[in-house]
């Protein structure tokens, strides 16, 4: 059988991307995303979680959206874990 490797975030940027080029002259933007799940726990408290998700952008993708990563920001992101 064989497998994915496919994830779908939803959240918010810590922070406006920062854009970078490798030595060979590839352009890539990096990010952090935030996720937060908000639940109630057994006594009716509010409960949340946030976790911090580091993103990289490469090539024309990173190029094109860089004006757009800015801090606070709600963005979808598909891509795969590597």
């Amino acid at each position: 059988m064989g497998s994915v490797n496919k994830v779908i975030l939803v959240g918010n940027l810590g922070r406006d991307a920062e854009m970078r080029y490798t030595p060979g002259g590839a352009p890539v933007s990096s990010f952090s995303l935030a996720t937060t799940e908000v639940w109630n726990d057994k006594g009716g408290q509010r409960q949340e979680k946030t976790e911090w998700h580091p993103i990289s952008l490469w090539g024309k993708t990173a190029e094109s959206r860089q004006e757009y990563l800015r801090k606070v920001k709600q963005i979808y992101v598909e891509g795969r874990i590597q």
